[in-house]
């Protein structure tokens, strides 16, 4: 694990170990099977549980499947993980679930692909009961996947997400995607894509995040160059609204890829 620091030379956590354990079959045409373990062992025996007394490490187990594939102009794949395991001596018992499903029309210009997301991430409904719920997004951020702005992680989320990709030139991608955000419960924060809390739980607030708009034109210049340009909204919620400043977000971006 390597830890970022913005002043001096970034260095390794050595008490912080990651392992993993990946098997993919491919059981039809198009078709792919993954079964996945991934293991954290975080040494540091400060870290802080639920219970404010509570210090230790952490032990970590994700264990999960995928599954994906297509037939005709039809594409779709479902993954679900299960989270087990112990910090600070408090249980690990948390889940996610991701599902999706596309269809391509190819038949017509610019080949567009109208497609669907659902995406859950547990929460922790009871902060002080020693069992850690959260949906743990091992080492965000995930850009891009719940929002380009990273509003979001998976996270005491529920995400729904429908875009459409399209292809008016062979080297030119266009894509637009509209998410809404819910909290899974309302007795846990709102994380965004660093699993870092924008705001606190606010128990009687409502479980709308808000919705978001991300268009994106991407265009491969040459086989080592790309550049994209991208514009994303966000507008707050009613949970937003119910505990603090609640103005929209807008995020603008032009970025460009050398690969050698």
């Amino acid at each position: 694990m390597v830890l970022i620091d913005r002043v001096r030379p970034d260095s390794a956590d050595h008490a912080d170990d990651f392992y993993g354990l990946y098997a993919s079959i491919k059981p039809l045409k198009d078709h792919a099977l993954d079964t996945f373990l991934f293991i954290r062992h975080d040494r540091d025996n400060e870290l802080r549980g639920e219970i404010t007394s509570h210090r230790g490490q952490l032990k970590e187990y994700t264990l999960g499947s995928r599954f994906r594939g297509k037939r005709g102009a039809w594409d779709y794949g479902l993954e679900g993980a299960f989270q087990f395991g112990s910090r600070a001596h408090e249980d690990i018992e948390a889940w996610a679930w991701h599902n999706e499903l596309g269809y391509t029309l190819a038949d017509i210009p610019w080949s567009p692909r109208l497609g669907m997301e659902y995406n859950h991430g547990s929460g922790d409904d009871d902060s002080s009961d020693g069992e850690v719920s959260n949906f743990d997004n091992l080492f965000p951020t995930n850009h891009m996947h719940y929002g380009t702005i990273d509003f979001a992680s998976l996270r005491n989320l529920d995400h729904v997400e429908v875009n459409l990709t399209t292809k008016p030139a062979k080297r030119l991608t266009l894509l637009a995607k509209y998410h809404w955000f819910f909290r899974d419960t309302n007795k846990s924060a709102w994380f965004n894509a660093g699993q870092g809390v924008i705001r606190a739980s606010g128990v009687n607030a409502s479980k709308t995040l808000g919705q978001e708009l991300d268009l994106l034109a991407k265009w491969q210049i040459s086989r080592h160059v790309e550049s994209g340009i991208g514009y994303s909204h966000f507008h707050a919620g009613a949970f937003v609204k119910d505990t603090g400043v609640s103005d929209d977000a807008n995020f603008f971006y032009w970025q460009t890829t050398v690969k050698f």
